[in-house]
This record gives C-alpha cells, structure tokens and sequence, in this order.
C-alpha cells in the first residue's frame, strides 16, 4: 500500500513538479544531521573536555558520526511503518553519516581545541624568563580577544561562568569561515582527482566498506546477521572488560594492550633502538584487514628499518638525538608524493582549464572540474590573503599554505589507496618544522623590531600540529560513497562544506561554555595543546635574541625521505612483483610507532588465511574483522565513554584514545 501510494505522488506529476520532494528529503536530512551533530557536541563536551574518558571523535570514522548511522540504520525498521513515510535510502543515511563525522572532527583535539590553546597561550603562559605575552599583541583582535582578562578567565573560569560573546563572536565568525575556505580548498583538489582515483586507477577505498557493509550495499548476508560478526564484537568487548578491570580495580595502565620489546637492551648501539612499543590496537587490527599485505608488510618493516638505521648511525659513531630522524624523511616522502600526484593528475588540470572557457568541453563531466578548479583558485588566494592580512610575510604564506596543501592531497591519497584508520597519519609537525629546518630561524625571524610575522606563523602551527588538513580523507571518501550510493555530486559537496562551517560553530560553543564556567586548568581534559603552543612562541623569542642556522642533518634526512620513496616507487614501476610499497614508507615516517605492531598481526593471518584458504577464506573472515573494530568503538568509546562522562569515579581511571 505504500509503495502504492508513493507511485501515485510520483507518476501523475511531471518531473518538475516531483524535484521539489527530493530536495525536500535532501533538506530534511541535513537538519535531522545538525540535530544529531547538536546532541553529540553534550556528549563530546563531558566525555573529551570535561571527564576525559575517551577521545571519540579522534578516531576513523568518528565514533558519533558511526553512533549516528547505527542508530539510524536501527531506527529505519520503524520509520518505514510511518503512514506516508518512507525509508531512509542508503544514499540518505550516507548524507547524515558523513555530515555528522566530518562535523564532529571539527570537535577533535586537533582542531578547534588546538586552536583555542594556541590563540590563548601567549596570553596567560607567559613567565619573566620566556615573555611571550609581549608577543601576543601581534596576534589580531579578529581572531583572538585582544585583553589577558578574558584569556586568564578561559583558564580559570569567569566569576559569573558566562561566555564573553562580545569578544568571541568575532573570532568565531572568521575562524568557522576559514575553515570553510580552507576545507572547501581541499575538496576542491580531491573534486580534481576523484575520476582519476576512482575511474582510471579503480583505488579500493577500504574504509568505505565499512558504512557500506553496515548499510548492507555490499551483497551476501548483512553484517548484523552473520554469526562471525558477532564473533569479532564479542571478541574485542572481552578484551575490553579485561582491560578496564585491569585498570579499574588493579592500577593497571591506561588505553590498549602494549608491550616494549626493548626492554632490557641498555648497551649500546642496539640501545638506539629504543623504543620499540607494539600497541595491539583493536580498530587498525579490525580496519586493517581491508588493507593490502604488501602495504601492511611495508609499514611494519620500513618502521624497523629505520630503528636499523639509528643502531647503524649509532655503530659507526654519529649519535644524535632524534637520529634517523623518521617524521623528517617522512615529509620528505610527503612532499615528492605530492609532487608525482600533481604530474600525474596534470591532465585532469589541464581540462579543467579548457572548460573554464569552453563550457562544451566540460559538459558530460561527472564532475564539476571547471568549478573545482575556480575553486581551488579561489581558495588558494583567499588563504594566502587570509594569512597576510594576519601579519604573515607573503612569501612565508605562500611557501607555507602549498606545503599544507600537499600534505592534504597525499592524506586523502593515502585515505583513498590504503584506507589507513587514523587521523595522525603524516608526520606530526614537521610542515611547520620543514621551513625552521630549511631556513634557519634567521630566515623566519629576520630582525627583533617586527615578530609579527614570526608570531602569526607560530599561531597558525596548529595546521600542521593539529590535523584539520586530514579532512581531505574523509572528503574523498564522502565523493566515493556518493558515487556508490547513488547521490549527487553537487549534493555530497554541499554536506561535506556544510559539515565543516556548522561543526566549527557548535565546536567553540561546546568548548567556550566548560572553559569560561568551571576554568580550563580545572577539567581533566583541559585545553589540550596549550604546552606545544606555548613552545612555538617560546621558539619564536629565542629566535629573535639568537637565532640558529639551517638544521643541516634534519634537511638530510628530508631530502633522503623523499630520493627513497621516488626509488620505491620507480622500483615498482620497472620491477613486477616488487614487494614494498611506497605508501608503506611514507606511514613509517608518519606515526608509524603506532601502526607498525597492529599491522604486523594483520599481515601475518591475512597472509596465512591467503595462502592456506584462498580468497574465501579471506572474505569470510572479514565480518569478523570489521565486527573487532566496531565492538571496541561501541564498548571502549560509546558505552565506556558515556559512562565516563556522566558517572566519573572509577569509571575515568582507564582512558581511550583512539589517535
């Protein structure tokens, strides 16, 4: 009957008059997605800010944007009963899933969080021995409060626990529509390479397969009905009762299962292995499945090959600390990625041209190129203005936005090729350290008259210390799932810009409110990155009073970064069969102390269930895999998290991060 009845609303109607429904169902959906994303801000303000409990929207996917589509999926049974209602299609719960994940990464420590740090760290952490609220001046009144007042209350709490809107809204209103400017950069560049990686190189996006086998999209039995599933909740709920007991009731440490293989090895040089810590994380265990062997074998031996390279340094006396300098070969191999990505996607460029004035040529696009590169043209100029209109020298940001940039594009390659589940995937920092090592504090810190450049190019680390440019993953993952799903383009480009502006807003709002009521310093979460952002105007002073020149090792291991992972991937070109990845090289580079023990396990029983059972054996497994991952996000960030956050006690003395 009611099929029977939507076929009367529709067939009698002609296609104008039927268009309006769509939109309206599109319309509804973004709503019901600002609602939810409205709900899960309470929720991520007293588990992440206030209790601490567990870092939910720092993992991939973001844990309220997969409790969003596990409860609308659960819901949709009913809604389907509703008189004149029906179904939500799997193209319409993609809509509110990825709004709602790409909303609440605005919410993550490394992004909204980081950037309330670093615009109130010159302010309230300034001592006689580093003054660095001489620097804070320099910082614009748009996008900081300009008086210490308002900043020591953000630590401290204000007397009456009432926000100070009316030095706020202005920062709030530019910063939300910087991020709008600079995410709507990025997936213009991910709009550009999107046929090329979907079409033409056919990437498997392994991540995608999540929503999808939870939205039943991909055939065979549904996820929720096949006993192996269950298998992989009930495995990963038990390790997580037996780690929260343990931490709860025996003072066992927080967070996963970890184990130092190098304990023990005091002499040197093979002491310049340490750390060797394997982290048994559960969902790169789960989601890793879905990665290639060869990638999964390329991260965990590239990762050891760089502790060989510091025992070798160390043997044949180089000793120097940081050595061999991992997160810098790893921007090395960002960078050179970057620049064959570019060459290799030239044409798509190159077309996108054409169509700005020849609207024929772009006509059968399936997808807006010409306005994606008007786009990234628009964006391009208006971050660099941004950044100079804030006091940055115009030639630092240029220099700086393109190495930003980049490193977005590679991560959403990255996303799209390997599907790697965590968001710190890129060598933490190092897009700001890259220019300090080049060009010695002398090049950025000319002259002790006139910090203000120097100044705003600390505040704007944290972009590279934050990881706001990883949005590019979800992005391309959001063109991928539209693709798959049946929506269009122009309408996922919407969500996922929408996404970004209204989670930016709501973000300040669910932060500002525990800060100004009950004081920063005084929650368990704090305000995370308040130490490292203190640190990069502390550089900032030391430089002006004695600067250092070019860090020559550290562009060495820059530079070899980037001639191995061009021979990786030249040997791959003219080797068939050549075992490493490039990819695998970059990871290592790129938190590859956290993904190397996980993805050692992966490979070792995805490589016997190959070799011993074939595909099938891989394929029936899979279940099992995801249901691992998707039972640690439900008990350790949904169910552990909310108790956290609303009962406290015992239940915060074991943490989850999932970064």
């Amino acid at each position: 009957m009611q099929e029977h009845i939507s076929d009367i609303h529709t067939s009698g109607m002609p296609e104008a008059q039927s268009r309006p429904s769509r939109h309206v169902r599109i319309v509804t959906m973004l709503v019901l997605s600002i609602v939810l994303t409205w709900l899960a801000g309470y929720w991520i303000r007293q588990g992440e800010i206030v209790a601490l409990s567990a870092q939910m929207t720092e993992a991939v996917p973001s844990i309220p944007g997969l409790t969003a589509l596990l409860l609308l999926v659960l819901l949709n049974p009913l809604i389907r009963r509703l008189p004149y209602v029906r179904e939500l299609s799997a193209g319409e719960l993609v809509v509110c899933y990825l709004f709602v994940t790409v909303a609440t990464f605005m919410f993550a420590c490394g992004v909204t969080r980081f950037l309330i740090a670093t615009l109130s760290a010159p302010w309230y952490y300034s001592t006689p021995v580093a003054p660095i609220d001489t620097l804070a001046p320099n910082i614009p009144q748009w996008l900081s409060p300009p008086e210490l007042l308002y900043h020591k209350w953000l630590y401290e709490a204000s007397p009456t626990g009432e926000i100070p809107w009316e030095v706020w809204r202005t920062p709030v209103v530019i910063w939300s529509g910087f991020f709008l400017l600079f995410g709507g950069t990025l997936l213009c560049l991910m709009i550009l390479f999107a046929e090329q990686w979907i079409e033409h190189e056919r990437l498997v996006f392994p991540l995608v397969r999540l929503p999808l086998e939870i939205l039943g999209e991909e055939g065979g039995m549904p996820l929720f009905k096949n006993p192996v599933t269950w298998i992989g909740i009930g495995l990963a709920t038990l390790l997580n009762l037996y780690l929260m007991t343990r931490a709860v009731f025996f003072g066992g440490p927080m967070g996963t299962l970890t184990f130092d293989l190098s304990t023990g090895i005091t002499d040197a040089p093979w002491s310049y292995i340490r750390p060797l810590q394997v982290d048994l994380r559960p969902e790169l265990i789960g989601l890793g499945y879905l990665i290639s062997t060869e990638l999964s074998f390329s991260i965990w031996f590239f990762h050891l090959f760089q502790k060989a390279q510091a025992v070798i340094m160390a043997a044949s006396g180089y000793r120097v600390g940081g050595m061999p300098f991992a997160a810098e070969q790893g921007i090395g191999a960002y960078i050179i990625l970057g620049i064959v990505l570019l060459w290799k996607g030239r044409h798509v460029f190159t077309h996108a041209w054409s169509g700005l004035f020849r609207p024929e040529v772009a006509r059968n696009d399936r997808f807006p190129y010409r306005w994606a590169l008007l786009g990234l043209i628009a964006g391009v100029t208006g971050l660099v203005l941004f950044f100079i209109a804030a006091g940055m020298d115009a030639w630092l940001a240029g220099v700086y936005l393109a190495i930003l940039l980049i490193v977005g594009m590679v991560y959403g390659r990255l996303r799209a090729e390997t599907g790697v589940p965590i968001l710190w995937a890129f060598p933490y920092g190092q897009q700001h350290k890259l220019l300090w090592n080049f060009l010695g504090q002398a090049g950025i810190v000319r002259g002790a008259t006139d910090l203000t450049s120097p100044t705003v190019f600390a505040m704007m680390g944290f972009l590279s210390r934050g990881f706001f440019p990883t949005v590019s993953g979800y992005q391309i993952e959001g063109l991928n799932l539209a693709e798959r799903t049946g929506v269009d383009t122009r309408k996922m480009i919407v969500t996922l810009l929408l996404a970004i502006v209204v989670g930016s807003a709501f973000s300040f709002v669910f932060h500002l409110q525990p800060y100004y009521q009950e004081g920063g310093i005084g929650l368990r979460g704090g305000i995370w990155g308040d130490t490292t952002a203190r640190q990069e105007y502390q550089n900032v002073l030391r430089a002006s009073e004695m600067p250092v020149p070019p860090d020559v090792p550290r562009i060495v291991a820059t530079l070899g970064g980037g001639v191995l992972v061009a021979l990786i991937s030249a040997a791959r070109s003219y080797w068939f069969g050549f075992p490493l990845h490039p990819m695998g090289y970059v990871l290592a580079g790129s938190f590859g102390h956290k993904l190397w023990g996980p993805f050692l396990v992966v490979w070792v029983i995805k490589t016997a269930l190959l070799r011993y059972g074939g595909s099938r054996s891989y394929l029936r497994a899979l279940p099992g895999f995801l249901g691992f991952a998707i039972g640690h996000f439900i008990t350790a960030g949904l169910i552990w998290g909310s108790l956290g956050a609303a009962l406290g006690g015992p239940f915060l003395r074991w943490g989850v991060w999932f970064g």
